[in-house]
Parts: structure tokens; sequence; C-alpha cells
């Protein structure tokens, strides 16, 4: 009975301790209302790796075709703890064509750290369009706003401006 008595108080003593690790993980992932809010700027090169096409009527490009593509984040200079050049996540995005240039996206980029939301008005030209939305993310961008600017070209410049609540 009393090695019983000692064995439920070890049991109760590592529960709590895993509950106070599991508390204090998830407080540090999250960043918590008050304080100063951090500014951060994130600058990525996106590579496509796979893209895929919903042709909707009528056949060929028009309004309401979406596109969905996914790419690789490499590092535009060192950041996170790694090199530029270096491959540091990866997004994703369903674009729908609302114009002859023109297109709605809805996304969201993985980094070290947690997620990243995104949307808006895209330009499908060589030119950048207006900032994205900044509408969320998880872990240490949990409650971020700020925009994303996707860049012109083929393997184009994405740079992240961001307010971290702290």
């Amino acid at each position: 009975m009393r090695d019983n008595l000692h064995m439920r108080a070890s049991l109760s003593a590592v529960a709590l301790a895993l509950g106070l690790l599991a508390a204090s993980v998830a407080s540090a992932a999250t960043p918590r209302a008050g304080g100063t809010p951090t500014a951060l700027v994130i600058k990525v090169k996106s590579h496509v790796v796979a893209s895929f096409t919903d042709d909707r009527a009528p056949k060929g490009e028009s309004n309401g075709d979406r596109y969905l593509v996914r790419d690789s984040l490499v590092n535009a200079a060192k950041q996170f703890g790694k090199r530029a050049g270096a491959v540091v996540g990866h997004d994703s995005g369903i674009i729908v064509r609302t114009g002859a240039r023109s297109g709605m996206i809805v996304g969201v980029t993985t980094l070290p750290g947690g997620t990243i939301r995104f949307q808006g008005s895209l330009s499908l030209t060589a030119r950048p369009g207006p900032p994205l939305k900044v509408t969320g993310g998880t872990g240490r961008y949990a409650r971020a706003t700020g925009s994303v600017v996707i860049g012109p070209g083929g393997f184009p410049l994405n740079t992240y401006r961001l307010t971290l609540p702290v």
C-alpha cells in the first residue's frame, strides 16, 4: 500500500512537470499581447516547385481560372541562422484570375518558427503588384500583421514586412 502511494505521488509529480513544460513551450511559441511590437523584415527568393492550372470555361486564359502554386524559399541574405542561398521554407497559394493581368491570391508561408498567412490582389505582369496583406500566422508569427511584396521575374524576391506583438 505504501509503495502504491509513493508511485501515485511520483506519477503526479511527473504529470505536473510535463504540464508545466507544455505550458512554457506554448507560451514561448506564441507571442503575448502588450509591450512594444517588434518590426521584422524577411527577404527570400521564391523558386516554383509545383504549379497546377484549373482552366475554367471559356477554354484558355480567362477570368475565374485558378492556379495552385508551391515554392521553395531561399535566403536572399543570411537570416534564420542560415547562409544566403539556403532553403529556409516554402509557400503555397491559390490564385484566381480576375483580369487579363490581375488576380487574387490566398496563401501561406512556412518559415523557421511558424507560418504566415497572406491574401490580396496580385499582378500577373512583370511588375510587382500592390502589397499583399498579412492576415496572421502561427508560432513566432501568431497575430502578425503587415505586408508581403512579391517581386517580378522567374525567381522573385519576396519581402515580408511584419509587425509582431510582444
